[in-house]
């Protein structure tokens, strides 16, 4: 049963709300002094640790020093700690602070003209240093505001490189202007474009990766790069606490109007997230992008409740708007996504030890429903139980996902285009055999979800 969390916008973006979740990601507090114990990393523990060592006349520890001897960490576990700094290290460089300006009109009740400034995160999905130009993911409400009487993107939207963010006080000398080459309120995900920077020519910015992986496991260790409460890119650890689940954002503001609220597949985990996060990234500990933050939990009841996007979505996401952008160079407003012509069921759930693994798997039967007049129509048929979907460009193998979520349906054809080809292999009930069926893409099988 999905477990759905209804979150109002009461104000701004940033504010703390009366409902059980806030925006994970806007942010007028700008200048935190990091005096609040909050986003405080090993590496500050041990630079405070070697500060306390010199005061008191003895010799400073190197890290693998004060790992071994403080921590206690030998062998495979310190070549874990080690290796996650290395990993968190190059995230930083992939990571960048947001802060975005609005224009908001007088319109908006008890408000006159007036600009009114945010901050958000962002993650570095493309760069190209030669050229100064980078691909940077973040959240739609990072980008977008609600006015009560009219919706609008912000006017002006400018990045900072880890290093040089904008609390240093040089606004003017270190801010990247952007573009939104690409935004979606269902998928609360926008792609921004930076074009001829010298500041990205000189950077030492990196293009983050992107975990492959169709799901995640509870238990397994991430961590949250943000920008929280405007103070500047930091880093929070913790675990994946649930692998997939669904909430509700209220993206327009109008809190009695349930019909025009957005639902979202999240996974949730427990590293702090904080007013600032929304648009950061969510990594594993390879440095690979498991998730894109957008929520939390702010329920006075409810600790460490933080939510995010699974990349096996955005990924997808992204790379679709990517495409729309350099094909045809206009702002997109939506993705694209092949549909085959058919309704989908979960009709069984269950979950197995994996021996090999140690991890708990959760298995999905999905099940046609029914079939339309759509590419799969004489094809698939209903009862059809869908095992595998693969899309090929000419001879190159693009995707080939064995289902075994209920998600992976659509999550899959969102990287499908015109003219791929789809092979969906399915079980059927009067075959012994798994059948597959080959499916061109057409431009009428094309949908923009928005």
């Amino acid at each position: 049963m999905k477990r759905i969390f209804k979150i109002l916008i009461a104000t701004a973006m940033s504010a703390a709300i009366a409902g059980t979740v806030v925006f994970g990601g806007c942010s007028l507090s700008l200048g935190k002094d990091g005096k609040d114990g909050q986003d405080v990393s090993i590496y500050e523990i041990y630079e405070a640790t070697n500060a306390a060592r010199e005061e008191a006349g003895l010799p400073t520890l190197t890290f693998l020093d004060f790992i071994t001897e403080y921590l206690s960490y030998t062998g495979e576990e310190l070549e874990q700690v080690t290796s996650l700094q290395s990993a968190i290290n190059r995230s930083l460089l992939s990571s960048v602070s947001i802060l975005t300006t609005f224009n908001v009109p007088s319109s908006r009740p008890y408000q006159s003209d007036t600009q009114e400034t945010y901050a958000g995160s962002g993650v570095i999905v493309d760069v190209d240093k030669e050229a100064g130009d980078m691909y940077v993911v973040t959240n739609a409400h990072v980008v977008y505001l609600s006015y009560g009487e009219g919706d609008g993107y912000c006017d002006d939207i400018n990045l900072y490189l880890y290093g040089s963010e904008y609390s240093t006080g040089d606004t003017e000398g270190t801010a990247i202007s952007a573009d939104i080459i690409g935004v979606s309120l269902t998928y609360d995900i926008a792609v921004l474009k930076v074009e001829d920077s010298e500041l990205v020519k000189n950077s030492n910015a990196l293009a983050a990766e992107w975990s492959m992986a169709e799901a995640v496991y509870a238990g397994e260790k991430v961590y949250a790069v943000g920008n929280p409460e405007g103070s500047m890119l930091s880093v929070t650890t913790g675990i994946i606490s649930r692998e997939s689940e669904y909430i509700t954002l209220d993206m327009y503001d109008t809190t009695y109007n349930e019909d025009d609220d957005f639902t979202y597949r999240v996974l949730r985990t427990d590293a702090a997230i904080n007013g600032g996060n929304s648009g950061g990234g969510l990594y594993n500990i390879y440095g690979q992008i498991v998730a894109i933050v957008n929520a939390k939990s702010v329920d006075e009841s409810i600790d460490n409740m933080g939510y995010a996007l699974p990349a096996s979505t955005v990924r997808r996401v992204v790379d679709n708007m990517i495409d729309r952008y350099e094909e045809t160079g206009a702002e997109t407003h939506g993705v694209y996504r092949a549909m085959l012509g058919i309704q989908v069921q979960l009709t069984g759930s269950s979950s197995y030890l994996n021996n090999e693994t140690n991890l708990v798997e959760i298995i999905d039967t999905v099940k046609v429903a029914s079939v339309s007049s759509g590419l799969a129509y004489g094809n698939l048929r209903a009862g059809d139980i869908i095992t595998n979907i693969k899309i090929s460009s000419g001879d190159t193998i693009k995707e080939d996902v064995d289902i075994n979520r209920y998600y992976s349906v659509t999550d899959v054809m969102r990287a499908a285009r015109v003219g791929d080809v789809i092979t969906v292999t399915v079980r059927r009930s009067d075959s012994d055999n798994e059948l597959s069926y080959n499916m061109t893409v057409t431009n009428s099988a094309m949908t923009l979800e928005v």
